[in-house]
């Protein structure tokens, strides 16, 4: 997959507001910010002197987090727009919101003998399309009305390789990053759309198999045993905070080991009219 520009329908120019500025003295929302790369991203921002709010359902981890970075910890389910509400209402206005949180089905790998489908619970389906979609819209939706009143912002959303290829490893965890890629083009491109509107720029991050609590350590045996390596969260999130500078409106990162960080080519279905 090649570097590519984006479609220029889909970009914003960059102005001197707030949001094209560096991270520094800005305020961030990250969830999923008690490990992985939620807790790589929220150190890296708070290292430039962004105010960080970190969430998560696990209390005890993100408090750690945000005691390290001299940032504040909200307890936050993110498949709860009701939570979401409450968290904004005490935490907000933001002009960073690193939409994060995300599980897989069975770890990212089925059982050989089950199909990850048919032999998916209903219970699991609902949680993962709970954290992994809804948890990416609910948090726009949260984040987008004080920045639209502050006339700008950045939205990033963890999406993965998952949401670009076809993924039969687990086929209900591509259809959630499917759908995370597929809301960030079309918001975007919503935004664009009014050239005269808040410079808030929405894009996502499409990382491969990253070290982190998402993997279990069975399927990291996998993983090595066919020869692909782990990322580190450090190394993604330093994609995230070059993607804050770059500000790729409307694009998905591709991280992969090895390979240049480029945002992805998409060919248009349709002619250009005639």
């Amino acid at each position: 997959m090649a570097p590519v520009r984006q479609p220029e329908c889909l970009l914003l120019p960059v102005n001197d507001g707030f949001s094209s500025a560096s991270p520094a003295k800005r305020r961030a929302i990250v969830t999923g910010g008690a490990s992985g790369i939620g807790k790589a991203t929220a150190i890296a921002m708070a290292e430039l002197g962004t105010e960080v709010v970190v969430t998560d359902i696990d209390q005890a981890g993100g408090a750690i987090v945000a005691e390290q970075i001299g940032g504040s910890f909200a307890m936050l389910d993110v498949g709860d727009p009701v939570a979401w509400d409450r968290v904004i209402a005490a935490t907000g206005p933001f002009d960073i919101a690193f939409l994060n949180a995300g599980i897989a089905t069975r770890h990212g790998m089925p059982p050989l003998d089950r199909h990850p489908l048919v032999d998916l619970p209903i219970d699991a389906y609902r949680r993962i399309m709970s954290i992994n979609l809804d948890g990416v819209v609910y948090g726009a939706r949260a984040v987008l009305p004080g920045m639209i009143q502050r006339g700008s912002g950045d939205i990033i959303a963890t999406a993965s390789v998952a949401g670009l290829i076809a993924y039969g490893i687990d086929p209900i965890y591509g259809l959630t990053k499917h759908g995370v890629i597929g809301f960030v083009r079309s918001l975007a491109a919503a935004f664009a759309a009014n050239p005269d509107g808040p410079d808030i720029c929405i894009s996502a991050i499409c990382p491969g198999f990253t070290d982190t609590n998402i993997i279990g350590e069975a399927v990291r045996d996998q993983i090595n045993a066919i020869g692909i390596d782990l990322m580190s969260p450090g190394h993604v999130a330093g994609v995230v905070m070059r993607t804050l500078e770059e500000r790729p409106h409307g694009g998905q990162w591709v991280i992969w080991p090895g390979v240049e960080p480029h945002t992805y080519e998409w060919h248009p279905v349709l002619p250009p009219p005639a």
